[in-house]
């Protein structure tokens, strides 16, 4: 027995349905096999298959086709043996927020189950019957006897009149319109090659078009038709994007169901749809045409669409087989929320959204830029923004302007969520009027950032009665303002903002353009072609937009917001392709315009094309962020084999690089971006500063050995070898220590790490060097200074005695010639004592003047010596470096 609940317990239970319809359910079993054309009859006349097990299955048809298939069937299965019970049940199928199927049957034919047939049959349920009641061919037979495990009904029995077709009703208008201005000659070129190619399918399919007015118009009048034709275009469109010489040329497409409109002329003009928001190269048509296509194909919604509640609502599809530019693993997974996107209104000068007008916009009350709200923005994963939109989406829902008055007020996330979509158009904003009049630089975006003081006038009167809702006034201020002051630029620019919140959008580009040459530098030129822009973007005049865009950045090259601006209007334009190579110029100067480009609202109609395309970025980014991670992290490690663990550098770089780790958990384009260059700058400081040390070192140790050459040459001279054990074993130790860093390449970490360890030995060794070598050179020099002085005494001394034994006999002859005859008798009374007297006397003498002598001339004395000995040390070297040159030649 097959039951049909078995069928329906792995469908999803819908606590809200997104979307519901009334229809017809149609459960079939089988015996054998199923052929192919009971499966292929449903599709062509609107079935889907909602459920499907071994030997039945369950579908799910909107419209009364229903029957004709049956019918159909009938007729086959009278000259075909068709085992095969098929049952039509009224139902309801609902759709979920994910665009998830349920489907709700009463529930007493929930329990029914059945044997598997002998023949065909399909029976009607009277809840339904009266739908096949009138439909020409079909004729309903009532059964007497029910078959054990079908619900107690008044069941009937359909049979078909073989004479009849019983055709679907089934078919669409297929409208296919090229984007651009018709009389630009690049349009003219690409559209007319791209036509040729839809042609060769067209011609291929046998389908008969119109085309007139730009559109492209023709008949799928059957369910293969339109899948085939999805399949043939998206996959022609694929091709040609990847082929540089390809024909392509970017396209809105609508299938529109036949009911109600005629195949001419006028069709494209009476579809109720807004051309200009549909995303080019995708087939639009309403979500129960493209539930019929099946799995095959992935349902994108129209996010601009104010009502999301009905089947008959608009929304896109793409190929879910083929490897498309929004295929999932492909795109990024971004929803802004329809809260934010929907509204009745044009789009907001101040901000883009379509809920509300300029004079309730709620930038009205910001006051400074908020450039610190994308540093928040970054520090979000991607799941994290989407739940931060959603919940956005939620508070504006209702009462947009009042939900995001309180978003702006508060510090939840999605109020920077707001913050920051509202800084995207700030440049166009009230709050950065006053900026610009008093900005002292020449140059955007530098120029925010130099400003005058706020003086009181009354310019800045009319501009606070602007922002306190008193228009009347505020115009009239600064109307007299301007008559006042001629060649003042700002009083034209209040009046441009007062009459765009009026609603003249004209005048008010007229009062911009006027303001522009009385400007006094670029900043002001730039700004006002850059408000004459904004206000032909929200006319929807793109061309001459993306000019005045262009001449604003031509003016203020560092600025970068008229490119984004002119990007913007590509995707506007359907140009999303076009829009692709500025926007990654844009990234590679500002990973922030990552996050920018995602949330932004007035990009919407571009999103597929726009995310599969930042796609290819984020993986690249999120793989660099990978590496960079397992990098930083080896960094760390690579860092201490180098300095060790308590250097200070590296505990200055364990503290960066832990900082920036602490991002990695964060799936953000800015984050991966962030540990790329940290990685890339660690490794610099880390090059940079082993580059820097090991300079250090090689001149240190340049140093170390001129002071341990010092310290040899001056105690080379010391007189007590055998005194200098301890000196010799540190000095030796300093010599084997240099001599060993002398041999090694710094440029490895651990020969790097030994030689800073090896220099502070040495540097502490030659410390204690120099200090011992204090006393040696007090010893050694006391040592010089007695020989010398004693060679000088010896001298001295011999000469002194000498004239001391001669002096005597020579007093003695002088008085015994001169009659000194009291000199002589004193000398020979006194002769030995007079003796020693004398010896004394001399020695004192010769000892005194050999002191003062050998003070006075003892550095020279010294430095002399030293110079001789180190002229004896230089020749003898040289003596012995020729002897082994000699002895090697001979060798």
């Amino acid at each position: 027995m097959y039951k049909l609940s078995s069928l329906l317990k792995d469908l999803p239970t819908l606590h809200e349905s997104r979307m519901s319809s009334s229809g017809f359910a149609v459960w079939i079993v089988w015996a054998d096999e199923l052929t192919d054309a009971i499966p292929s009859t449903f599709r062509d006349f609107g079935g889907m298959e909602i459920s499907s097990e071994n030997q039945h299955s369950l579908w799910f048809f909107f419209t009364k086709d229903v029957f004709h298939a049956m019918a159909r069937l009938q007729v086959w299965a009278n000259l075909n043996d068709l085992p095969v019970y098929i049952q039509i049940l009224p139902a309801n199928l609902g759709i979920g927020f994910q665009l998830e199927m349920a489907l709700s049957i009463s529930s007493e034919l929930y329990s029914q189950q059945s044997n598997l047939p002998d023949e065909f049959e399909v029976w009607v349920h009277p809840k339904v019957r009266q739908e096949a009641d009138g439909i020409p061919g079909i004729t309903l037979e009532k059964i007497d006897k029910l078959y054990s495990g079908i619900a107690a009904a008044s069941w009937t029995k359909l049979f078909g009149d073989p004479r009849m077709g019983f055709a679907s009703t089934l078919g669409w208008f297929f409208i296919l319109k090229p984007l651009g201005n018709p009389m630009d000659k690049a349009f003219i070129e690409g559209w007319r090659n791209f036509f040729l190619e839809i042609e060769k399918i067209l011609k291929r399919l046998k389908l008969k078009y119109i085309v007139s007015e730009g559109y492209l118009t023709f008949e799928l009048d059957s369910y293969k038709n339109l899948d085939r034709w999805c399949r043939e275009i998206l996959t022609m469109i694929r091709g040609t994007k990847d082929c540089e010489e390809c024909n392509y040329w970017p396209s809105v497409m609508l299938a529109v169901e036949k009911a109600g409109y005629q195949f001419n002329d006028e069709l494209p003009n009476k579809i109720p749809i807004e051309w200009d928001q549909m995303a080019p190269d995708f087939p639009h048509m309403s979500y129960r045409t493209a539930f019929l296509l099946g799995d095959n194909y992935k349902i994108k919604d129209v996010s601009y669409s104010f009502e999301r509640s009905r089947m008959t609502d608009w929304c896109y599809v793409h190929m879910s087989d083929l490897d498309s530019i929004f295929e999932e693993q492909g795109s990024l997974n971004i929803t802004l929320p329809v809260g934010l996107l929907a509204g009745k209104e044009r789009p907001c000068f101040y901000c883009g959204l379509r809920s509300h007008t300029e004079t309730e916009c709620p930038t009205r009350t910001l006051q400074d830029l908020d450039n610190k709200v994308w540093k928040d923005i970054s520090m979000m994963g991607l799941d994290s923004i989407n739940m931060n939109l959603k919940e956005l989406g939620e508070a504006v829902k209702d009462e947009p302007v009042s939900g995001m008055e309180r978003l702006l007020g508060g510090a939840e996330s999605a109020g920077t969520m707001l913050r920051a979509l509202f800084e995207i158009n700030a440049p166009v904003q009230l709050r950065y009027m006053p900026m610009i009049w008093r900005s002292l630089g020449k140059d955007l975006p530098a120029g925010l950032y130099k400003l005058a003081p706020l003086e009181k006038s009354s310019l800045t009167k009319a501009y606070d009665m602007f922002l306190a809702g008193e228009a009347a006034e505020a115009e009239h201020e600064a109307k007299e303002g301007a008559l006042r002051n001629p060649r003042d630029f700002q009083y034209r620019t209040l009046l441009g903002f007062l009459l765009m919140e009026r609603g003249d959008l004209d005048r008010a580009i007229g009062y911009w353009k006027e303001a522009e040459p009385l400007g006094d530098s670029p900043i002001h030129f730039a700004y006002h072609k850059y408000l004459q822009a904004r206000g032909l973007e929200v006319q929807g005049r793109f061309d001459g937009a993306m000019n005045l865009y262009k001449e604003a950045y031509a003016l203020c090259p560092k600025w970068d917001e008229p490119h984004y601006r002119q990007a913007v209007c590509m995707v506007k334009m359907g140009f999303s392709e076009h829009a692709v190579g500025l926007i990654d110029q844009l990234l590679d100067d500002d990973a922030n315009l990552f996050n920018r480009i995602i949330i932004d609202p007035e990009a919407e109609r571009g999103v597929v094309q726009i995310l599969a395309n930042l796609h290819g970025r984020w993986v690249a980014a999120q793989e660099g962020a990978k590496d960079g991670e397992q990098k930083l992290r080896s960094l760390i490690e690579e860092v201490e084999d180098w300095f060790g663990k308590d250097h200070e550098y590296s505990m200055k770089m364990k503290r960066q690089i832990g900082n920036i780790l602490q991002l990695a958990e964060i799936e953000n384009y800015v984050v991966f971006n962030k540990l790329i260059s940290g990685k890339l700058n660690v490794s610099r400081s880390l090059k940079s500063n082993v580059d820097k040390e090991v300079k250090v070192l090689q001149k240190q140790a340049e140093q170390f050995r001129k002071r341990l050459k010092g310290i040899h040459e001056e105690i080379s001279w010391f007189p007590f070898p055998r005194a200098l054990r301890e000196f010799n074993r540190d000095f030796n130790f300093c010599v084997t220590k240099l001599n060993w860093v002398k041999q090694q390449h710094f440029k490895v970490a651990k020969n790097f790490r030994m030689s800073h360890e090896f220099f502070k030995q040495v540097d502490e060794n030659l410390k204690r060097l120099s200090s011992r070598l204090v006393t040696l050179r007090i010893v050694r020099d006391a040592t010089l200074f007695a020989l010398l002085m004693g060679k000088s005494f010896m001298w001295m001394e011999i000469v002194g005695l000498g004239l001391a034994l001669v002096a005597m006999p020579v007093a003695v002859v002088v008085g015994e010639n001169f009659h000194y005859a009291w000199l002589t008798e004193f000398i020979e009374g006194q002769r030995w004592g007079i003796q020693k007297g004398l010896i004394i006397v001399v020695s004192v003498l010769a000892f005194t003047v050999s002191l003062l002598k050998t003070a006075l001339v003892f550095e020279k004395r010294k430095a002399k010596f030293f110079d001789e000995q180190k002229e004896l040390a230089k020749k003898h070297m040289a003596r012995q470096a020729k002897t082994r040159q000699a002895k090697t030649r001979r060798r």
